[in-house]
């Protein structure tokens, strides 16, 4: 996609990250009653976070995706590493390499980081397992556990 600029998001588009969150939590079968402007201000833009968050934005100002990830420590690798928590792309931008653009974005951001390495699970769709196997990720059989209500 020529017309794509990947850039850090601001507080001003939690509106457009909610509307995209609500879509893959849809898809994924996930709540969707937190994706909202507000909490996504409340959690992803709060001003001591350690989130980092790239938005996928067309020429026109539209934002179609975003992605987020952070820091953590792994023992088995010894040190700091990357989260990548999720890269979503919306229905109106899929097909056109704007997953692809932010995995990489993501990728470098990564680099210019403490960390040496870079974990994620995926909701195993064909686009989403496609774009991590072609970017020379590789799969881990592991079992997602949740706690929440904290």
């Amino acid at each position: 996609m020529t017309d794509l600029t990947i850039r850090a998001a601001r507080s001003k588009d939690a509106a457009a990250i909610a509307r995209l969150s609500k879509e893959l939590n849809e898809v994924v079968n996930d709540s969707t009653e937190h994706c909202t402007p507000e909490n996504i201000k409340a959690t992803l833009f709060y001003h001591d976070t350690s989130f980092h968050v790239l938005v996928a934005e067309k020429a026109n100002g539209e934002v179609i995706g975003y992605a987020v990830w952070h820091a953590f420590y792994d023992s088995g690798h010894g040190g700091a590493g990357a989260w990548l928590a999720e890269v979503c792309v919306g229905r109106h931008g899929r097909g056109a390499g704007a997953g692809r653009a932010l995995f990489e974005a993501v990728v470098e951001d990564v680099k210019d980081s403490p960390a040496t390495f870079m974990m994620w699970t995926s909701s195993e769709t064909d686009a989403a397992e496609g774009l991590y196997e072609s970017s020379g990720g590789y799969s881990k059989g592991v079992k997602r556990w949740e706690l929440n209500g904290l």
